[in-house]
């Protein structure tokens, strides 16, 4: 078996757990919390339960719903439903097992040299002030041997609902990545599925201008289901 579709070892769940951020739960109620608070004996059986879906492949259905918070764009019309953002509050336990395999993927990536030189974002020990340094450099260059720089900008609306996941997959399968890694990227992302109860809230909503619902924003249940 390839090193990066091993059994996930206790080091790994400790550190994504470290690593985590409190945020809001899902449809499950584990906080983070809770989770870092588990005794040894309790880690360890988790690790368990998240080995045997890592290899399974057999999602928890829980997993597979979300409460999806509706946010307005400042400044934007209250009435235009394409002027929210949403949010989507997956379980905790997911996540944690979801940055598990990143790191993985990571690294496999990094060490094999696959990703590209000139990417700075979502890479450790790089940002965007990495490329903001290099335009800057051109812009020096060209002034001091009396050129000209000419820069491109792309802002691709509604990048993450857009993507081509078949084409994700096969990068991955390119790449050199093969199951259990190729599987569980293969059943996310998930369509998204609002109840019609949700549907009427937001319909209010956007007739009334107010995106505010008891002083609490509009939450969503939302139903997640495979492609």
């Amino acid at each position: 078996m390839e090193t990066y579709n091993i059994p996930f070892c206790i080091d790994e769940l400790l550190d994504a757990l470290s690593n985590s951020k409190d945020s809001a739960v899902g449809p499950d109620d584990i906080h983070y919390q809770m989770l870092k608070h588990l005794s040894s004996e309790t880690l360890n059986t988790l690790l368990y339960i998240l080995n045997d879906i890592w290899i399974t492949g057999n999602f928890p259905s829980s997993w597979h719903q979300s409460y999806v918070v509706l946010i307005s764009k400042p400044g934007k019309d209250t009435t235009n439903p394409t002027n929210y953002r949403p949010i989507a509050l997956t379980s905790c336990v997911c996540k944690i097992m979801e940055h598990m395999i990143n790191n993985r993927l990571v690294w496999y990536l990094e060490r094999n040299k696959i990703i590209t030189p000139a990417q700075s974002g979502f890479r450790k020990g790089r940002s965007t002030t990495d490329q903001l340094v290099r335009l800057e450099s051109f812009v020096r260059e060209a002034f001091i041997q009396k050129q000209h720089v000419t820069a491109i900008f792309f802002d691709l609306e509604k990048a993450y609902d857009t993507t081509w996941k078949f084409g994700i997959l096969k990068d991955l399968h390119d790449a050199g990545l093969r199951r259990p890694t190729a599987t569980f990227h293969s059943r996310f992302p998930l369509q998204q599925e609002v109840p019609s109860q949700s549907w009427w809230m937001l319909l209010q909503t956007l007739r009334t201008g107010n995106w505010h619902t008891s002083g609490k924003h509009l939450i969503c249940y939302t139903i997640l289901s495979e492609n």
